[in-house]
């Protein structure tokens, strides 16, 4: 990915960006379009409930049904436009593995948001491995190249192993070591440079 070709992939968020929604963030970024926006989700964003309890709220599951163990996982705010919207990130495995409504991102990672899908899962079919987003992150026509073009984000190819298998609290630090080979804070300091 590189600031004159926007595809989806991911986008690590600058270190010190000062946005409270995005600080330390790694967005999965599913649309692009210069005249239309784009569209992504936070999936390392702050805690919101169990995925059981945002799967109740959606009226899909009577409060007395019983869900598969799979949602005992944390479900997290997958950016500040639309809060009540649920986003489902999960990764495919063959053509035979796409919910339905989903944005596919490289080979094994989609999200998708539809009635059907979400009844999928809780049904028990479909992926195992997935995370539940509530909300997400979008930018108007340009604003996203604008960003990019300022230093707000760093590029990186989407990564399933990273995003599947690595905790949520690493992965903004992981997501820069692979891109840079370094860590977030060697990119920070207070001290002037000598050159």
């Amino acid at each position: 990915m590189s600031i004159r070709g926007i595809e989806p992939g991911l986008l690590l968020a600058a270190p010190g960006l000062g946005d409270p929604n995005f600080e330390g963030t790694v967005v999965l970024l599913g649309l692009h379009d210069e005249d239309d926006g784009s569209l992504g989700w936070t999936v390392n964003g702050p805690f919101v409930d169990t995925a059981a309890t945002i799967v109740r709220a959606t009226g899909l599951v009577a409060a007395g049904d019983v869900l598969p163990p799979v949602f005992d996982r944390p479900a997290v705010r997958g950016g500040p436009v639309s809060p009540e919207s649920v986003w489902i990130l999960y990764r495919r495995q063959g053509d035979d593995a796409v919910l339905p409504g989903s944005i596919e991102v490289g080979a094994e990672i989609a999200v998708t948001a539809t009635a059907a899908a979400l009844e999928m899962l809780v049904a028990g079919k479909g992926p195992a491995d997935f995370h539940l987003l509530v909300g997400y992150a979008g930018w108007g026509p340009g604003q996203l190249a604008r960003e990019l073009a300022g230093g707000t984000w760093l590029p990186a190819a989407a990564d399933a192993e990273l995003l599947f298998d690595t905790h949520r609290d690493k992965l903004w630090e992981l997501g820069y070591a692979r891109v840079l080979g370094s860590v977030p804070a060697a990119f920070v300091t207070t001290t002037r440079g000598s050159a």
